[in-house]
């Protein structure tokens, strides 16, 4: 039996009956006896052509091939359905950033979707199992120029990418959903923090690529240290000057601990016997004052009363009254005084404006142009300073006046000859005395400072009542050895005054000592009425002039002549 035969009965055969199927299919045809000839011929052994595959047979190979070139092609697909997705979005997103943009920016974002628009998709394909084949078969240098375009095509695939992503951290930082800067931003910003830093710092960063991490290290501290090593000494330098002061002021205040000035200036009232003394004069003195002024009173009563010598007291006692004796044409003195400096200190100033623009001045010229001339000398000393004197002199008491106590003005008093007139300048001597001036000014510390140019005195900035006490003295120990008169003690104290700008100043200090004006001012006084208050606002306009005015004008050629021998 063929071979067909037992298809065909096969096929004919019910399928359900195995043990029919196995009996088939088990069958041989040598078993017969071979007397039949077979229907296929077969071919011989060593035959060169294989037999022609029957169409019925499945070919594995050529499906599997199949299958994966269409796998392959479904990946290029979608690779680039995903890149038109992602060229598309970002039209999209470029679109949606014209729409919300301000006019001005407009033009510029639609010349720039302009330009991404017709740039292209990039090709995000990767290569295929036929292209490696390709590279394979290809030569060296086609191979080299293949590999080369690919590379090209991964750099500008980067390129775009990037330039993608820091659109889309821009778009999300100016929203607002992200909170940290784009990276682009980020890494401006750190550049330009470090090019100000190898500036400031002198760092030499040429070959910086090729050191190592600790080697970068240590070259940034060397710069750093470059920097910070100096502050560092002229911190230690500070520190060593503040020891110093301390110290100093330690000195100070143990020099001042052992001699310190009693009454207002110290802590505590000297108690010593000699002091003592002068606080108990300084109270019967006041006390004195107030029996003077209750018996002028008592004495005034009683000559109304009896009479005598009423036609004398009448006119004498109309000198001192506000009416008889007013200030208007001392306090119109004054005014013109003042007027006159500031001319003439205007006068002065543009002269040498004038000298300073058409000639040339050596160091002892400049130091003559500074000076005041003789004219604002003059005017300071002559008219100033004497309208200052007679003013604080209106209504000063007489030295020993009231003293006599015959209550009847018919007789003479026998101290007439012994009266007179207290001068401005004792009132400077009263207030340096009831203020402890000597003792201040003759203090170790107060001559520390002096010789060291300081303004402080044990750790403290000198006040203005210290300043004044040390004009005071200035004056003192500078015209009183050569017996000078008191105008001209005045006026060296007022030309120092000027110079130091706290003329104002001082005569303030001075006049609000209450105890002093009720001790040597009349009631119907310039200074007890008004507290010289309304002649130190019209002082005040000669602090805008820089005075240089010598001090020493009147005991100068005393003191040549003492230098000479």
């Amino acid at each position: 039996m063929s071979v067909d035969n037992v298809t065909a009965q096969t096929k004919d055969m019910d399928l359900t009956d195995p043990s029919e199927l196995d009996l088939d299919l088990d069958y041989d045809s040598f078993d017969e006896g071979g007397s039949e000839r077979p229907a296929e011929r077969w071919a011989p052994l060593g035959a060169a052509v294989s037999p022609t595959p029957s169409p019925y047979e499945p070919s594995h190979v050529n499906d599997a091939d199949e299958l994966r070139r269409l796998e392959e092609e479904q990946e290029q697909l979608n690779s680039s359905l995903l890149a038109l997705t992602t060229h598309f979005a970002q039209v999209q997103f470029r679109l949606k950033q014209i729409v919300s943009a301000e006019p001005d920016d407009k033009e510029t974002l639609l010349k720039e979707l302009e330009e991404f628009a017709f740039k292209g998709i990039p090709d995000v394909r990767g290569c295929k199992i036929q292209d490696a084949q390709m590279l394979e078969e290809m030569s060296d240098k086609q191979h080299e120029i293949k590999i080369s375009e690919q590379r090209e095509k991964q750099r500008e695939l980067i390129e775009q990418l990037k330039s993608q992503l820091e659109d889309l951290e821009t778009y999300a930082y100016e929203t607002g959903d992200a909170d940290a800067l784009p990276t682009s931003k980020v890494m401006e910003k750190q550049k330009v923090v470090l090019e100000e830093l190898k500036h400031k710092l002198d760092l030499n960063l040429e070959n910086f690529d090729s050191l190592s991490a600790e080697e970068l290290r240590q070259v940034v501290d060397h710069a750093v240290g470059q920097i910070v090593n100096p502050a560092k000494v002229k911190e230690k330098l500070v520190d060593q000057l503040k020891t110093q002061i301390v110290d100093l002021e330690r000195f100070i205040e143990f020099l001042q601990g052992e001699a310190t000035s009693p009454g207002p200036l110290g802590k505590d009232r000297c108690l010593c016997p000699m002091h003592e003394d002068v606080s108990k004069h300084f109270s019967n003195e006041s006390a004195a004052n107030i029996m003077k002024k209750a018996l002028t009173v008592l004495q005034i009563y009683v000559i109304s009363q009896l009479g005598c010598g009423s036609r004398d007291f009448k006119r004498n006692l109309l000198k001192k009254t506000a009416r008889g004796n007013h200030w208007g044409d001392i306090r119109a003195k004054l005014e013109v005084a003042i007027n006159k400096c500031i001319e003439v200190a205007e006068q002065q100033k543009q002269e040498a404006k004038e000298d300073t623009d058409t000639e040339d001045y050596s160091s002892d010229s400049d130091e003559l142009l500074h000076q005041s001339s003789p004219a604002l000398v003059q005017a300071v000393r002559r008219d100033l300073a004497m309208a200052i004197r007679d003013l604080m002199q209106h209504g000063l008491m007489e030295v020993g006046q009231s003293s006599s106590l015959v209550p009847f003005g018919c007789f003479p008093s026998r101290s007439a000859q012994a009266t007179h007139m207290l001068h401005a300048w004792d009132l400077f001597l009263k207030f340096y005395e009831m203020k402890h001036g000597r003792e201040y000014n003759e203090s170790p510390a107060r001559k520390l400072s002096q010789s060291f140019h300081l303004d402080m005195i044990g750790g403290k900035a000198i006040t203005a009542k210290q300043t004044l006490l040390g004009a005071i003295d200035t004056v003192i120990n500078s015209h009183t050895p050569f017996k000078r008169s008191e105008d001209t003690h005045l006026k060296a104290f007022i030309c120092m005054a000027l110079n130091e700008r706290k003329l104002v100043t001082w005569l303030r200090l001075l006049f609000r000592t209450q105890s002093l004006i009720d001790t040597y001012y009349q009631d119907w006084s310039y200074v007890a009425r008004t507290g010289f208050e309304d002649a130190l606002r019209s002082l005040e306009r000669l602090l805008v002039i820089n005075f240089n005015l010598p001090v020493d004008l009147a005991v100068r050629p005393f003191s040549n002549i003492k230098d000479a021998f």
